[in-house]
């Protein structure tokens, strides 16, 4: 834009909710060469199927998608707030 050098970058970032039956979702977040990148990491362990990760897949992430991100108002699973990007 306008010859000016781009200052963002993109991981890779991508998150699979996988239904595994009985109302319960595995979180598979990765990048880039399969490397696990998980936003609830520090606080449950991801691998196992949980009631709550598909509350997150049915009622949370269509709320997110459709009134946030589409909307320009969502910024990723790591900040709620707007990135800034060097603009010299």
């Amino acid at each position: 834009m306008e010859g000016k050098p781009l200052s963002a970058t993109y991981d890779g970032y991508a998150a699979c909710p996988i239904l595994v039956g009985g109302k319960k979702v595995i979180m598979a977040e990765f990048k880039y060469g399969g490397e696990p990148s998980e936003s609830f990491g520090g606080i449950v362990d991801q691998s196992q199927a949980r009631h709550s990760f598909y509350f997150l897949k049915k009622v949370a992430f269509p709320f997110l998608y459709w009134n946030l991100f589409l909307r320009g108002l969502w910024f990723g699973p790591t900040t709620i707030f707007k990135p800034k990007f060097d603009t010299n």
